[in-house]
């Protein structure tokens, strides 16, 4: 994957003039760098800006060096009967996630993929990805 595109390229790729991409860095709805007087964007620049931020696609991007770190992803579907039991739910995990669950490399998306079914899905070091799942497994299957 590319890791750097111009004005030029973002507008292109996006269907939409310079002077557009030029208007979104003005108003801060777009960011980059200048390198070289130049302007140049990273795919999540671009991802802000149109509002994708999949964590699958940031797991799968991440170059991590430490070969002693092990990096791991999961993702569950939980099914629902209301959108209070969906807060319930939201506010328990949230619960458990600040009380348990510390330091970098961690992260936990919560959405609701339909009125009946919500969606968690972790990333982050292998040992707190399985041992948080492991607690939603028993919590919640």
């Amino acid at each position: 994957m590319k890791n750097y595109w111009t004005i030029e390229e973002v507008a292109q790729e996006l269907s939409v003039t310079t002077r557009t991409v030029r208007n979104y860095l003005k108003s801060g709805e777009l960011s980059g760098i200048k390198v070289g007087g130049q302007w140049r964007f990273t795919a999540e620049n671009i991802r802000r800006l149109v509002g994708v931020n999949s964590p699958l696609i940031s797991f799968s991007e991440n170059k991590e060096t430490d070969k002693d770190y092990q990096e791991a992803i999961i993702a569950f579907n939980l099914p629902i009967r209301s959108e209070d039991e969906s807060s319930n739910y939201r506010n328990l995990l949230l619960e458990q996630y600040n009380k348990v669950y510390s330091g970098e490399n961690r992260n936990f998306y919560y959405e609701n993929v339909s009125p009946k079914v919500v969606r968690i899905i972790l990333s982050g070091s292998a040992k707190y990805v399985l041992n948080f799942g492991a607690w939603i497994e028993q919590k919640f299957y």
